[in-house]
């Protein structure tokens, strides 16, 4: 087991923040667009749609140097002073150089290592799944519903879970019941992995909104232990706030994991997928140097159709993956937000392109996002089973392999990826036994369609 470093410079980042350059935000997105863009055209970064994950490798060493020179020019804003946190190239590379190569997550006999995986690694991928930024319903319905994760055999890790009330009482950020909600979302987490008969098992998140809330999940007793992990997250696009910088300071201090949370908009202010891949390779670098984030978890999103499983998405998510596998040891989870819902063959159909592309690509697992996240209760144990056993099915699978299949693969799902034309599909009371948390023959079956349609095409789950 690899023990975790202690050396974040936390001292001197605040001081940075607190005496940096100063600038308006706007100020500070505004250059971001026309920097991004710029570097773009000086690294000539070129999108090919028909090209899925980029197999030009000098092409991916320049999208890593461009994210490395976009953060180094811009730095990393914090809004709560309006100052620019400051880094040096040396201190970049000298957080590289001493990342660790695999973490062992969660307890006993449920715990599992993660690796640093490269490009076309052999080595198969960690899932992170859970209600992936999805509103659930309260109570024992919360429960259940983690625990259609948790059952599944080969699900690692499970949490990230977003309630829309306690108590029925709504959550707002900074109020007391969002506080409520973190305690309890981290027991409910508990009481899930128990029931399924994997109590060692990761917990990787409680998804509130507001830093100081997330502290109230922490207790090795009741909550998040020690082995367990929380995200962080940045704001869009590169920036943090005092209130973040706080939080990894207590999760430091109790040491759990740290969870670097990127959320880029493709189309945002970043542009298009060119200029969105060297900014969430930015994002990653100020993660591991200014959050000591033991991970990072890549959650893109289409500004238009909140998925991140169009040419778009998976061509982006690829080439960070890659530029991050070849020059770093950046552990990067590929986040997965789809278009269609569960009891939707699409949902899987975009799934399983997913977990190929980041798989391949060199990046573990995280998901699934159906629905863009918008539909409550749109969530259920299948789908997170599918980006799995594919990123399993395509691990060691090369880049021509991968690219073959997924230009046959893509055909059956694109045209609906529009968010108001994908089909909603169906919640998890109506997809699965409450009394079992066993999803129902109907959902089963179609799981069992597209893993066939997908051994005709050469990849065998």
């Amino acid at each position: 087991m690899v023990t975790r470093m202690q050396s974040y410079r936390m001292d001197d980042m605040t001081k940075r923040a607190l005496e940096g350059p100063y600038m308006e935000e706007a100020d500070f997105d505004l250059k971001l667009i026309k920097r991004t863009k710029e570097i773009v055209k000086e690294h000539g970064i070129r999108f090919d749609p028909q090209v899925i994950i980029p197999t030009d490798d000098t092409m991916v060493d320049e999208v890593f140097n461009a994210g490395r020179q976009l953060l180094l020019e811009l730095g990393f804003y914090c809004q709560t002073t309006k100052r620019i946190i400051k880094l040096e190239e040396w201190e970049i590379n000298q957080v590289i150089r001493s990342l660790p190569t695999a973490w062992t997550l969660g307890e006993g006999k449920d715990s599992v290592v993660m690796h640093m995986r490269r490009v076309e690694d052999p080595t198969p991928p960690v899932i992170h799944a859970g209600p992936t930024g999805t509103l659930t319903t309260e109570g024992d319905v919360y429960v259940k519903t983690l625990r259609s994760y948790a059952q599944e055999p080969s699900i690692d890790s499970v949490g990230a879970g977003t309630l829309a009330t306690i108590d029925g009482f709504r959550i707002r950020k900074g109020t007391p019941q969002e506080y409520r909600a973190a305690k309890t979302l981290a027991g409910w987490a508990r009481d899930a992995i128990t029931q399924a008969g994997r109590p060692g098992m990761h917990i990787n998140d409680v998804a509130v909104v507001s830093p100081e809330a997330k502290i109230c999940a922490l207790s090795p007793e009741h909550g998040l232990r020690p082995t367990d992990g929380m995200l962080v997250a940045q704001m869009i696009e590169l920036k943090t706030s005092l209130a973040h910088l706080s939080l990894i300071e207590h999760m430091l201090s109790y040491g759990c994991f740290v969870g670097n949370l990127m959320t880029p908009i493709l189309g945002g202010y970043s542009g298009g997928p060119e200029g969105t891949a060297i900014c969430t390779v930015a994002e990653h670098l100020a993660g591991a140097v200014c959050y000591n984030a033991s991970y990072h978890y890549l959650s893109l999103t289409n500004v238009r159709n909140l998925n991140g499983t169009d040419r778009l998405g998976l061509w982006t998510i690829s080439i960070v993956g890659q530029s991050l596998a070849r020059n770093s040891n950046l552990m990067s989870i590929y986040d997965c937000y789809c278009a269609a819902g569960p009891g939707e063959e699409m949902l899987l159909r975009e799934a399983a392109a997913g977990g190929v592309t980041a798989s391949v690509s060199g990046m573990n697992l995280m998901g699934c996002g159906s629905c863009g996240g918008k539909l409550q209760d749109h969530l259920t144990g299948v789908e997170a089973r599918m980006l799995k056993e594919a990123g399993v099915a395509a691990a060691g699978m090369n880049r021509e392999e991968a690219n073959g299949f997924l230009r046959q693969w893509l055909p059956l799902y694109e045209g609906m990826v529009d968010i108001s034309k994908s089909p909603k599909g169906k919640t998890f009371q109506e997809l699965y036994s409450l009394s079992a948390a066993k999803p129902n023959k109907e959902w089963e079956d179609k799981y069992r369609k597209v893993i066939g349609e997908m051994a005709a095409l050469g990849i065998e789950i």
